[in-house]
């Protein structure tokens, strides 16, 4: 896509041109993505003047919504609606410095320091020398300096490399190295977004590998080593690190292969064509899944990389591996972990609910057959789980493959395959009927119908009468009752054995 296309005629109408003032220049990721030849909607001016004033006017003329970003360094944003339902959005900051080549080698790279008249786009402004760079896909810091004055940028180079697939310049390497130190002092939201912005990205593993590389992944997720048992040596968080890298890095590969958008070609190997086959008619839906937001910003595409890289399933320990007694202590200290670090974090609760139901969550042992007797089960799973039960269910496909030496058992692999199918297609296809299920009495029912006194065993009768409802193919209100009497009759008015 080029820049003309960027660069409506309604918008550019609107930015003022050099004779009028004040001098508006595009720079930045639009700039570098025009070169790449990269689809972007996200446009970033520099403004020699009011820039708060150009946005807010901007916001108006195209019928969009305008936010302050930062006041004082007079950086705004507009939400504007593109002519295909697209959402553009504009940032416009006020020039750093007595020039726009200040404002430039102020910049975090210099791929990133490359611009344009926007009313002219024959002349392109690079005094750091980007677009060579770029050219050469190498990523290189502004200044010898600009990490250190801005710690953040450490992540940001991590994943600029990572999804343009660029070098690392080697003094930019050494910069990176040297701030560690200093990111226990940045905003935990600015760390924070840059690492959901690299979990988005088709290609986390590659990110959070180089973060490792870096020396940054110890700081960014000590919580995985701080509550584990004992002292872990170098080289058991290396492999520690590794085990969760490896599955994530399968992950990505499921989520490709059962993208709405997909190469066929990524499942030509059987035990992928597997996934494609049995479970693309779920494209769509878990899509939609992935996609949606648990807070602003931060998906649940996100949050099933991270529940795994904290997963019991996905880490063992390195000392040797776990026997039945210790499988529940390993999995209260990753519960312990991940919710730790979301508390550092400052996620929402709804966030950190989600997290520690996907670490509570094992896959049920079904019957292969999907007409088997599974209902109860899966109903069971989906309520201690929630909504992280999909990303269980996706998870667990990847911790499997990725801790097997080449390809697996074709007959377990076809049976984990089935498995995952009954449980996405209850969740997207069945769900008022198997997981959302009301009771065919209502708790004031039951209170008259049997003569009891409100508490706690109503909404115990209410809890088993919706499992026989789902296991007995309870369907009428008559059924409601008897199922209840036999409950009562058998004293299982606080839990026990389904008659």
């Amino acid at each position: 896509m080029t820049l003309q296309k960027f660069l409506t005629p309604a918008l550019l109408e609107l930015l003022p041109s050099p004779v009028e003032g004040p001098q508006v220049w595009l720079v930045g990721g639009a700039v570098r993505d025009h070169f790449l030849q990269r689809q972007s909607f996200d446009l970033d001016f520099v403004v020699a003047g009011d820039a708060l004033r150009l946005a807010r006017r901007i916001a108006d003329a195209l019928g969009g919504k305008y936010y302050d970003l930062d006041t004082e360094r007079g950086a705004g944003r507009v939400l504007a609606p593109g002519s295909n339902g697209e959402e553009w959005v504009f940032d416009f900051t006020q020039m750093r410095g007595s020039s726009l080549q200040d404002d430039l080698w102020y910049r975090d790279f210099t791929i990133n320091a490359l611009a344009f008249d926007p009313h002219n786009l024959d002349i392109l402004i690079d005094p750091t020398g980007g677009l060579r760079d770029l050219n050469d896909s190498i990523l290189r810091a502004c200044k010898s300096e600009a990490i250190q004055n801005d710690p953040v940028r450490a992540l940001r180079a991590v994943r600029i490399a990572s999804e343009l697939e660029f070098r690392i310049e080697a003094n930019t390497i050494q910069q990176v190295k040297t701030v560690c130190p200093l990111l226990v002092h940045v905003s935990v939201e600015r760390l924070r977004d840059e690492l959901f912005r690299m979990l988005d990205h088709k290609q986390p593993a590659r990110s959070l590998r180089l973060l490792d590389h870096l020396g940054l992944f110890e700081t960014l997720f000590s919580e995985l080593y701080d509550h584990h048992d004992g002292e872990l040596q170098v080289g058991d968080k290396r492999e520690f690190a590794r085990q969760g890298f490896t599955v994530i890095s399968t992950l990505s590969e499921l989520f490709q292969i059962l993208a709405p958008r997909h190469d066929p070609d990524d499942a030509a190997n059987l035990t992928l064509g597997l996934i494609a086959i049995r479970l693309g008619r779920f494209r769509e839906s878990l899509s939609d899944y992935l996609d949606e937001e648990l807070s602003s910003g931060r998906t649940q595409r996100a949050w099933v990389l991270l529940g795994s890289l904290f997963s019991p399933n996905v880490h063992r320990d390195p000392s040797g591996d776990h026997d039945g007694s210790s499988a529940g202590a390993d999995r209260g200290r990753k519960k312990f972990a991940a919710s730790a670090w979301s508390v550092r974090y400052h996620m929402s609760r709804k966030e950190k609910d989600w997290v520690e139901r996907f670490l509570v969550g094992d896959i049920p042992k079904l019957s292969e057959d999907a007409d088997g007797n599974n209902d109860l089960q899966i109903h069971r799973f989906y309520q201690r789980t929630g909504g992280a039960g999909v990303g269980i269910v996706l998870s667990n496909l990847a911790s499997f493959l990725a801790g097997t030496d080449g390809a697996p058992a074709e007959d377990e692999w076809e049976c984990r395959v089935n498995v995952a199918r009954q449980l996405l297609e209850v969740y997207f296809n069945r769900r008022d009927e198997i997981i959302d299920v009301d009771p065919l009495l209502s708790g004031e029912e039951i209170i008259s119908e049997f003569k009891l006194k409100s508490g706690p065993v109503i909404g115990e009768l209410l809890h088993r009468l919706i499992e026989l409802q789902i296991a007995e193919k309870l369907t009428t209100r008559d059924q409601a009752l008897n199922a209840v009497t036999s409950i009562l009759a058998n004293g299982s008015k606080t839990g026990g054995d389904l008659p």
